[in-house]
């Protein structure tokens, strides 16, 4: 008996999906363009709040098309004119099994992702999980009751250089963690593409969370508590974000990590985003800068020079003179949908994939630190105690344990 192939609905239609607001197609499009083209699922809906926002997708879809030789077509919500309620119609018309990539406002992750859970179709969201423990955990009761298995797209994960970080925290190469540094920021132009949100988010909570779950992830630690900074440089809103967070490891030993982020480079700087990494322990120190990775392109159009990452977002000739998408982006979407292909075909269980993947589980920690920086950041920068399993956040003052 064939397997019935998932259909995928995509609820937004902003920059990572289709690349608005930038030169190339966003990573959520092209990766789901490629994927039905390799047979791993079926009909692709687009649900955003205006047809305009439709047309634009659909107008990047053709394109596509024409560079890597697909005839992907897609069912756009709302047909026509404006409607921040079209997700809702595109759920009812989407058959199963199916799952749904959701690359909304950070505010409105919750709200969404509940009704995609209560149609029974499991979600991918786009980080952060949620802004708050309490909705993280709500979603989290929610996707247990109806057996649906929920993810958050934190791409970090499945970037090699990370891995190799991994491994050697694992085998103690770098004996016990003393301190961690992340530098993070990204051009001015990603505030304004965000500007009618901007007072529903911030750079910590847009870009560290990316770190925070990273670091979870390489060390199985436990945030224990985090300090917060800000400088407001455009307006009233912090562009730059200073988080330091104290962890405890598996064998009881504390660490701190630093993240600093920004979306105030300029524009004209040769890449989207500046990141390193930074690990220290006892033992040893790893070091990546993850911008220089040695790839330059250096034109005489506008662009000028550009530091090119293509182990994260690129499409580009494959073996076979084929143009395909790649990097660990795509890898981290085209997972998703073998995971709930795997799921509805009963080959593996959602409780094994939830110790395994950045599912709502594991995501929930990340959430826990987003919560206690923006109470640090509200509370005149003091330390705010952290307790993941519960969300529970603690003032300094009330907490010295």
């Amino acid at each position: 008996m064939r397997e019935s192939l998932p259909e995928v609905l995509v609820i937004g239609a902003g920059m990572y999906v289709s690349g608005r607001g930038t030169s190339g197609y966003g990573t959520v499009l092209p990766t789901l363009v490629q994927a039905q083209t390799e047979g791993l699922i079926g009909q692709i809906r687009v649900a955003a709040t205006s047809h305009t926002s439709i047309q634009f997708i659909k107008n990047q879809l053709n394109e596509l098309n024409k560079v890597m030789g697909t005839t992907t077509d897609i069912i756009g919500y709302p047909d026509s004119g404006y409607n921040s309620t079209a997700y809702e119609t595109a759920l009812s018309e989407t058959s199963h099994p199916a799952c749904a990539i959701v690359v909304v406002p950070d505010h409105l992750h919750h709200k969404i992702a509940s009704e995609v859970i209560k149609y029974g179709i499991h979600p991918l969201i786009v980080k952060p999980f949620t802004p708050t423990v309490s909705e993280g955990l709500q979603l989290i009761h929610l996707a247990d009751s109806l057996n649906v298995y929920g993810a958050v797209e934190f791409h970090k994960r499945f970037d090699e250089s990370n891995l190799v970080l991994k491994q050697a925290i694992s085998e103690g190469k770098l004996g016990d963690l003393s301190y961690i540094t992340v530098e993070y920021s990204q051009k001015r132009l990603v505030r304004d593409i965000f500007s009618d949100w901007i007072t529903e988010t911030n750079i910590f909570q847009y870009l560290g969370v990316h770190y925070v779950d990273l670091i979870y992830f390489l060390t199985n630690a436990t945030p224990v508590k985090a300090l917060a900074t800000s400088q407001c440089m455009t307006s009233n809103y912090p562009d730059s974000i200073q988080a330091i967070i104290e962890w405890r490891a598996p064998n009881g030993i504390e660490f701190i990590s630093t993240i600093n982020t920004n979306w105030i480079d300029p524009n004209s700087t040769s890449a989207m985003s500046d990141q390193k990494i930074t690990v220290v322990g006892s033992e040893g120190r790893f070091q990546a800068d993850q911008k220089h990775r040695g790839v330059q392109l250096i034109t005489q159009d506008s662009n000028g020079m550009e530091e090119l990452n293509p182990y994260f977002s690129q499409i580009y000739m494959d073996h076979d003179n084929k143009m395909s998408i790649n990097g660990y982006g795509p890898k981290s979407i085209t997972r998703f949908i073998k995971d709930v292909r795997e799921i509805v075909s009963a080959k593996v269980d959602r409780r094994m994939l939830e110790q395994l993947r950045p599912s709502f589980k594991s995501s929930l920690v990340s959430t826990s630190v987003i919560e206690a920086v923006n109470t640090s950041l509200n509370n005149g920068n003091e330390w705010v105690f952290v307790h993941p399993e519960t969300g529970r956040v603690q003032h300094n003052h009330h907490d010295s344990s």
